[in-house]
């Protein structure tokens, strides 16, 4: 995803956002919690029960995280057992944050022979509940949802021609996965099929995925792989370029052609590409130790962030903020000055970056955006819980009762941050059943790790 999205994707999918993928003692609780009215129910899919147990348990305050998530991980399996066929593909899909959880539900869908069991086996890999050798044979299957997961399999050496004849696959989903096998597989040899493949696919996201996996690539002589990102670069669209400013900023593309190809575009172009080129450089040229060649491209870098902060349109505006390195003084000074913007969601993604800073009275102005009246309540109260700001929690929990269903994620993914996501299983019981899947993620996930000490704002 290219920077100039990071804000808005936070409260339209933030289950995504949480967590990192380890082994989890909430399977665990699952045994020990099998005989509960709320377990009961969950299984049952019976939402009207479930939602009375679940209130009251929080009736009584005994409601834990690590229950919520064994609760959360019965309601997932079941809608994943249960969905139709038409919709398990979407409800898997909702499920991905939390596969490995959920590995049994998956491989029981992953027994039918559709596009629901081959979302399954996709999900499955993701999740390490496969090995990519449990795929393979589906390499040549001839429906293309199964072909694509079998394409996903092959990243073995001997692999490289069957990669690059499923790069031209008639199906975009094919592509996209031989795409991602590149990556990981990745062969120098797989270099002119991808650049073809990010060049002129008619999918935007098998353009992507290609030009993630040519950053992956083991360098090549000659900054093989930066000057072929510079020929993509010259008639690439906007999301693109932002892909390619990334690939350039990698670790293996770096030093070899990366920086200088993000020399030269941050000096002389403009755009989101250049503002996630700009912030890529600025990432790696600590500001306390620029050296008078690094001095004019930095000053230049600082320039396209504040100039994007200042003047941008608005979707520029929000991925200049995310970017912003608050160690450059310019870059902070216009990042003060959008705290009071008149635009009200450049005024919360500015007091959200300033709220990273300890003691910052950008938490105060924030509160006052929270409110149930503010148009920008969501996003204000989402990035308070990030902050750690508990004071924030009631408003968020009334999040819970609202009819959008972004909405009612954005607050479950806000409590789990606050590291009171068993405060979020009242969705688990939602009429939505991709609200209910997901939220049940954000809990599972939030489960994971150990969640971040409440900070003391007064």
């Amino acid at each position: 995803m290219g920077g100039a999205a990071k804000l808005r994707s936070r409260q339209e999918n933030p289950v995504w956002r949480l967590g990192g993928l380890a082994a989890s003692p909430i399977l665990l609780l699952l045994s020990a919690c099998a005989g509960s009215p709320a377990i009961r129910a969950a299984e049952r899919g019976d939402r009207a029960a479930l939602q009375q147990a679940i209130a009251a348990r929080e009736a009584r305050g005994d409601l834990s995280n690590d229950e919520a998530a064994s609760l959360a991980i019965a309601v997932a399996a079941r809608e994943l057992r249960s969905a139709p066929a038409k919709e398990a593909p979407d409800r898997i899909r909702d499920a991905g944050p939390c596969a490995h959880e959920l590995d049994d539900a998956l491989a029981s869908r992953m027994s039918t022979h559709d596009a629901a069991g081959a979302a399954a086996a996709l999900a499955r890999l993701e999740g390490r509940g496969l090995g990519p050798d449990d795929l393979r044979s589906f390499a040549g299957d001839p429906d293309p949802r199964w072909r694509a997961a079998g394409v996903r399999a092959l990243v073995r050496p001997g692999d490289q021609p069957a990669r690059q004849r499923a790069l031209l696959d008639a199906d975009p989903f094919v592509r996209r996965e031989a795409a991602r096998a590149s990556k990981d597989a990745g062969d120098p040899a797989d270099l002119a099929a991808l650049a073809e493949a990010a060049r002129v696919d008619p999918s935007p996201i098998v353009r992507t995925e290609a030009v993630r996996a040519i950053a992956a690539l083991a360098p090549t002589p000659g900054d093989g792989i930066a000057n072929v990102l510079r020929d993509l670069w010259t008639g690439a669209d906007d999301p693109l370029r932002e892909d390619i400013a990334i690939a350039w900023a990698s670790p293996r593309v770096w030093a070899a052609g990366g920086e200088e190809a993000l020399r030269v575009v941050v000096a002389s172009e403009h755009g989101p590409g250049v503002v996630e080129a700009a912030a890529a450089v600025l990432r790696r040229h600590p500001p306390d130790r620029p050296d008078e060649a690094e001095r004019e491209v930095t000053q230049g870098a600082v320039a396209h962030i504040v100039r994007a902060i200042e003047g941008g349109s608005r979707v520029l505006r929000l991925q200049a903020l995310a970017e912003a390195p608050l160690d450059r003084r310019d870059v902070f000074s216009a990042v003060q000055k959008a705290a009071t913007d008149e635009d009200l969601e450049v005024r919360v993604a500015a007091l959200g970056r300033l709220s990273e800073m300890h003691g910052s009275p950008a938490v105060v102005a924030l509160e006052g955006l929270a409110h149930a009246s503010s148009p920008v309540s969501a996003d204000a109260r989402l990035v308070l819980a990030e902050a750690g700001d508990r004071r924030v929690q009631a408003w968020i929990e009334e999040d819970l009762r609202s009819d959008r269903s972004a909405v009612k994620l954005a607050a479950a993914t806000a409590l789990a941050e606050l590291g009171v996501a068993a405060r979020a299983a009242p969705l688990l019981a939602d009429p939505d059943a991709s609200v209910r899947v997901r939220s049940a993620c954000a809990i599972v996930v939030a489960g994971r790790t150990r969640p971040r000490p409440a900070r003391d704002f007064r």
